[in-house]
């Protein structure tokens, strides 16, 4: 989903909480699956132990499947319920020398355009652009966030970890994204989900269609599931949609 697909339309099914989508479509005709509270839950009810465990992370943190994987024991805070996350799907950003070099480019390629034989500063225009693709090959730095969990789910990693006995550095899953994928398609079909919305993506999404519903503020949301732009979270309030009357009766004059 890109910052700017924005929601255009609601498709209604019956059956759903009111005033709740069961398919967000962006201006692009994109849809946004997701899952809902009782699928979750129907989902969880047929898994046990290990997958069990991942299933509910993804539920109850919208956590990317990467960002799940790279997670640590010394990640979670047992006391504060935390979990600070690395988020691995940042726009690489450049530092300030860099923003200086692409503007004295700038101002050499006009200086060129004036004077195509001005050796001193095509020699210079080829230096510094030779330095700032040093500087774009270099990878983005790591970048964490902090989220809150229920303290019932911090208590069965905590029992998780210690039953396989996992030192505090080590991953609390030792597994790839394909078997992640595989754990949640296969629960799908036991809960009798529709395939294609039996993927760790259907439960971000679901992650955050759940707390807007609950009143968790975009810019709020925004920070736990680590996007980088604000209009990318927006995209959810879209299940927000009602009587616009709705929202006058709750002010106080």
């Amino acid at each position: 989903m890109k910052p700017n697909d924005d929601i255009i339309e609601v498709l209604p099914v019956s059956g759903c909480e009111p005033h709740v989508p069961a398919v967000l479509k962006t201006a692009t005709g994109k849809e946004i699956k997701y899952i809902r509270k009782d699928e979750a839950r129907r989902m969880l009810a047929v898994l046990q132990g290990r997958d069990r465990l991942i299933v509910q992370m993804l539920w109850h943190t919208g956590l990317r499947t990467a960002e799940l994987l790279s997670i640590r024991v010394s990640d979670i805070d047992f006391e504060q319920n935390t979990i600070t996350v690395r988020t691995l799907k940042k726009k690489m950003t450049l530092p300030r020398k860099a923003k200086v070099i692409k503007a004295e480019i700038r101002v050499l390629e006009l200086a060129l355009k004036e004077n195509t034989q001005d050796e001193t500063s095509r020699d210079r225009l080829a230096a510094i652009r030779a330095c700032l693709a040093a500087f774009e090959r270099q990878p983005p730095a790591l970048r964490f966030r902090t989220i809150p969990v229920y303290s019932p789910l911090t208590e069965q990693i905590a029992s998780y970890a210690k039953a396989k006995g996992l030192d505090k550095d080590y991953p609390l899953f030792t597994v790839s994204r394909m078997t992640v994928y595989r754990i949640v398609r296969k629960a799908g079909a036991r809960a009798g989900l529709d395939s294609d919305r039996a993927n760790p993506q259907a439960f971000r999404h679901g992650f955050a269609i759940n707390a807007v519903l609950a009143g968790v503020p975009p810019l709020l949301l925004q920070q736990w599931l680590g996007h980088v732009s604000v209009r990318t979270t927006l995209v959810y309030t879209e299940a927000l949609r009602r009587d616009t009357k709705d929202y006058l009766l709750r002010m106080a004059f």
